[in-house]
């Protein structure tokens, strides 16, 4: 074949191609490749028009040649067959094959990732507890973001959600908010890696024991207020009933309810203790939040028990 190469004079694209048409012959490049060399680059496509022509040519002087010309003639149809064959998604790979990384990474760019950590509040409120919602939109501005990526597929959703799970903080107005998310979000509680929300509610200690079995949770904040003791747990009420309510009239932060759950959480990096903002609640004394901290830190700080 090199040899009519030289004695028909055909140009260096012609060459290239030919010898793609023998990879491709002994399976070492695919169709799809094959089929890009001459979609992609005209030179390549002209070249083999132009081989077409030119054998036409020899075959009319020389028909001696006729064998050999008619053998190029039907290759160079058959690669500009394949390369007008539809692509059915050939080109650029499809997103999905592309490596996990590179569309982590893609997800990233287009949820604003990296840019740091940001705060997600799921409004409006789901649960119908007797617990107030976030500030009202006149004392917090809220963003809508952008979800519509993950909607495309159910894997692609599933990937750009826990993309988006993974890098945000959650911030929920009481346990019981959070108690109802995490349990209807499989996805986000398998996800999620940083959490707010305030301790109170009647659903406070579910809530809180849901944040137990995730090994993935990094960084907890807790906010505390008057509130949190309202309702007690039930050593608390167990208590009361023989010994009476205590002097203190906003009870103590050990009595409320969910206080057992939170003590049990392990495998944390970081945890925060924080005070309620005034409009939304009384607040506790500065010795309740540095206690509280203190003990969080000394308990959810040790290595999950993974049995």
């Amino acid at each position: 074949m090199l040899r009519l190469f030289e004695q028909y004079e055909l140009s260096d694209n012609a060459r290239t191609m030919f010898k793609a048409l023998e990879e491709f012959k002994t399976a070492r490049l695919d169709e799809a490749a094959l089929g890009r060399l001459i979609r992609l680059s005209p030179n390549n496509r002209a070249a083999l028009v132009s081989t077409m022509v030119k054998c036409a040519g020899i075959m009319k002087d020389k028909p001696s040649q006729s064998k050999y010309c008619l053998d190029i003639i039907t290759s160079c149809g058959d690669m500009l067959e394949i390369a007008d064959r539809p692509t059915d998604g050939v080109g650029f790979p499809g997103f999905l094959k592309l490596p996990r990384e590179i569309r982590d990474w893609i997800y990233d760019i287009y949820l604003g990732n990296r840019s740091g950590t940001r705060n997600i509040i799921p409004t409006p409120k789901k649960d119908n507890c007797a617990c107030a919602p976030h500030e009202p939109p006149q004392y917090v501005k809220f963003t809508m973001m952008d979800m519509q990526l993950g909607f495309t597929s159910k894997q692609i959703s599933n990937e750009f959600l826990t993309c988006f799970y993974r890098k945000r903080k959650f911030h929920f107005p009481c346990a019981c908010e959070m108690n109802y998310h995490l349990t209807n979000n499989v996805l986000l509680k398998s996800a999620m890696t940083r959490v707010m929300f305030h301790w109170c509610g009647e659903r406070a200690d579910l809530g809180i024991r849901q944040l137990q079995g995730m090994r993935q949770l990094e960084v907890m904040t807790v906010v505390i207020s008057k509130t949190t003791s309202q309702i007690v747990n039930r050593r608390e009420k167990e208590i009361r009933r023989f010994f009476g309510a205590r002097r203190n009239n906003h009870g103590s932060l050990t009595e409320s309810l969910g206080w057992d759950e939170l003590l049990a959480i392990r495998g944390l990096t970081h945890v925060l203790v924080e005070h309620i903002d005034k409009r939304k609640a009384d607040r506790r004394t500065d010795g309740d939040r540095r206690c509280l901290e203190n003990m969080l830190g000394f308990y959810v700080l040790l290595p999950a028990d993974d049995n």
